[in-house]
């Protein structure tokens, strides 16, 4: 004979499983995990997703980033050259940054190094050709105003070829030009119609 069927409240038959012995804790775990995860990451990027472009513009101007340079000038006796190192604004193309440096390196030393090049020179432009040569444009003061000497010339070519070319490893050569034209050269001692590689002997 068949057993009756148990029979729960109102006379009705309970044939329903009891779902809180088989309760999916698993799915409710992963489910908390997902929306905490989901909170953490809208808490930490509120501020980046709502803020306009032009907030992180001006966030930009007023932290700059900054790249340490090694500018070379004379020692006390206008023999050899010794590295002064200073920051500047980074910049996004070579060329910039090359100008960047020359133009920290024509405002000549903050300590007891001797100036290298004169200070009324200007630099007139930067440009990259050819087989990784920085060619950089002076004013024709670098000539007219230089105070001669074959020392004196080797350190004025050497203060520029190496604050470039041994800061910037995308520049094997530098050459120099006046008015944009090529020199002869600088004081009559070296051959500056062609680019000059660094010269590390020179360096203290």
């Amino acid at each position: 004979m068949a057993r009756a069927k148990r029979k729960g409240k109102g006379g009705r038959s309970d044939n329903r499983k009891d779902t809180r012995r088989g309760m999916p804790w698993g799915r409710v775990i992963t489910g908390v995990i997902i929306v905490a995860a989901a909170a953490a990451y809208i808490w930490f990027n509120y501020g980046t997703i709502n803020r306009q472009p032009g907030d992180r513009a001006r966030d930009a101007y007023r932290k700059p980033r900054s790249s340490t340079i090694r500018l070379y000038f004379a020692d006390a006796q206008g023999e050899r050259l010794v590295a002064e190192q200073r920051s500047v604004a980074a910049a996004v193309s070579l060329e910039e940054r090359i100008e960047s440096a020359v133009k920290e390196l024509l405002k000549g030393p903050r300590g007891a190094l001797g100036r290298t090049i004169p200070q009324s020179v200007e630099l007139k432009g930067v440009r990259m050709e050819g087989d990784r040569v920085a060619w950089l444009n002076f004013s024709p003061s670098l000539v007219s105003a230089h105070p001669g000497g074959s020392t004196a010339e080797l350190m004025t070519i050497y203060s520029i070829v190496n604050t470039v070319a041994l800061n910037f490893s995308e520049v094997h050569k530098v050459g120099i030009l006046v008015d944009g034209k090529s020199i002869d050269t600088l004081a009559g001692h070296l051959d500056c119609r062609d680019p000059f590689a660094p010269d590390k002997t020179v360096i203290q």
